[in-house]
């Protein structure tokens, strides 16, 4: 890069030395000014340092520092005292000096590396400075992709939640985009210049749950090495993104309450009050409605966290939207993998896009766009490469089964067959899963008796569906917890628990 930097000093002799001793760096281009007036002439020029001489006639160098820092506040000022009016030089820095140096030979000495310094900082600062306006740029509002009723709606509302503090509940199926619509908010909010931080309800232990929110002092358990800043402490002055918040247990909820309610929270094994400025975005997938008439989420918190509710529609509710967001992928794609440039969508695949109810909404439609491109060996990608169901194919996704439409079926099916063998073969020969309801044995072989032709344990029966619809969606974790109605949290708890996955 190339630096500009504004020496000014009314000492024409000293200011040309050190004019000469930075035009020896290839990287500094040095513009020399002898009074204050001068040089504010010239800020529109914007430099990058201003080695700034303390006494001055006319304006003196601290009037010009308390000038500078009204109209160009982000340029670093270097003072330049004699050794007489150092505590001037010290009061200047009070006032936002970023240092100073002496008149002296060996200050002169150090000038290279507080230049530098300075420099770096400026660069670091740019190079930040970049990417917040490219990611502020990446998840505007007006970057959303939709030109459906349901998809305006939910940019309007974002527009209106992004003018004050309110927090946000952001509810939809899974793949809708609730952590895009999160960082939009955020990022056109008064908070874009804070952090946003991420936490995944679902994907973090339950015990580990609480020093993820709100941080531990060390000691405070086992494994417990180093104090840990929470995420809460991490998010101040910026924004809180809560995913999957219907994962929280009971007990967590409660402690998450009180500090929304205080604004202040106490790390795990500690006793100081700590207070924390964070916007907090939450975002389910789960009715919490119907959670909370099960006692699985307080209804307290309910009215804390979804002040500002935005339900976001699913893929197959918004029309034409499909394409849109499906030229985008294919374009985005290509873009960042140059060697596919020249490949089309073909109208058979638009079709089949347009058909498909896409069960993983955004998501899923993201994963087969970018597989269909790899996949095709011809200019055009055909719908078979898209590997969905076209309009005269049941989806595999279609079946809709959940725990206790499961439960139902096997026992509606094993009671009178159990019953009904005679009572030589009882447990000899157990049914197949294609017998019970309709599954292909080879895909799950479920045995309705218990060996003595009793009825299998509810327990059992809890295990044979989630391993069919663990297989039924390919050991794709969150599509079964899905088809199941459960949480991907409770899903892989009982994966584990059965041992199920591979």
């Amino acid at each position: 890069m190339n630096y500009r930097i504004f020496v000014v000093d009314d000492d024409r002799h000293y200011a040309r030395m050190l004019s000469y001793r930075l035009d020896k760096n290839d990287s500094y281009t040095v513009n020399v000014f002898h009074n204050g007036e001068e040089v504010l002439a010239a800020l529109d020029e914007k430099p990058d340092l201003v080695l700034l001489d303390i006494m001055m006639p006319g304006i003196d160098g601290v009037e010009v520092l308390r000038q500078m820092l009204t109209r160009v506040p982000d340029v670093p000022v270097i003072m330049v005292s004699a050794q007489g009016v150092i505590d001037t030089a010290v009061e200047a820095m009070k006032l936002g000096a970023y240092d100073y140096i002496t008149k002296g030979q060996d200050d002169l000495v150090k000038l290279d590396s507080i230049v530098r310094n300075v420099l770096e900082k400026v660069s670091l600062e740019r190079e930040v400075e970049t990417l917040r306006s490219e990611v502020t740029e990446k998840y505007q509002i007006k970057g959303m992709i939709g030109e459906s009723p349901a998809m305006q709606e939910v940019c309007r509302k974002i527009q209106k939640a992004t003018r004050g503090d309110l927090m946000v509940a952001i509810q939809g199926e899974s793949g809708t985009g609730k952590e895009l619509v999160a960082k939009a908010i955020h990022y056109a909010s008064a908070r874009k210049r804070g952090p946003f931080v991420v936490v995944n309800c679902a994907a973090i232990p339950r015990e580990l749950m609480e020093s993820e929110f709100f941080g531990h002092e060390k000691g405070s358990f086992t494994g417990a090495h180093a104090r840990k800043i929470g995420k809460f402490e991490q998010a101040d002055g910026g924004t809180i993104f809560l995913d999957e918040i219907g994962e929280l247990d009971m007990d967590l909820q409660a402690k998450l309450l009180r500090a929304l309610q205080e604004g202040e929270l106490t790390r795990v094994g500690g006793s100081e009050l700590i207070d924390f400025d964070a916007r907090v975005i939450c975002a389910t997938n789960r009715d919490v409605v119907t959670m909370i008439r099960d006692a699985q989420f307080r209804e307290d918190l309910y009215y804390r966290l979804f002040q500002f509710p935005i339900p976001l529609p699913p893929l197959r509710e918004r029309g034409s939207d499909v394409l849109l967001l499906s030229n985008f992928f294919f374009r985005d794609y290509v873009t960042k993998h140059p060697d596919f440039k020249g490949k089309k969508i073909s109208t058979q695949a638009r079709r089949a896009i347009e058909n498909y109810t896409w069960p993983g909404n955004v998501r899923e439609l993201k994963s087969a766009i970018e597989r269909a491109i790899l996949l095709s060996d011809e200019a055009e990608i055909s719908a078979p490469d898209l590997m969905i169901a076209d309009q005269n194919t049941i989806s595999p996704w279609a079946e809709r089964l959940t725990l206790a439409e499961a439960a139902e079926t096997s026992f509606v099916a094993a009671v009178p067959k159990a019953l009904a063998q005679p009572e030589s073969t009882k447990g000899s020969t157990p049914v197949s899963g294609n017998d019970a309801d309709g599954f292909d044995s080879d895909e799950a072989d479920v045995p309705l008796g218990d060996g003595d032709g009793g009825i299998v344990s509810l327990e059992e029966l809890k295990h044979r569906a989630v391993e069919r619809a663990y297989r039924l969606c390919d050991r794709n974790v969150d599509r079964a917890a899905v088809e199941l109605g459960i949480g991907r949290a409770t899903m892989y708890r009982l994966l584990k628990r059965f041992e199920i996955m591979d």
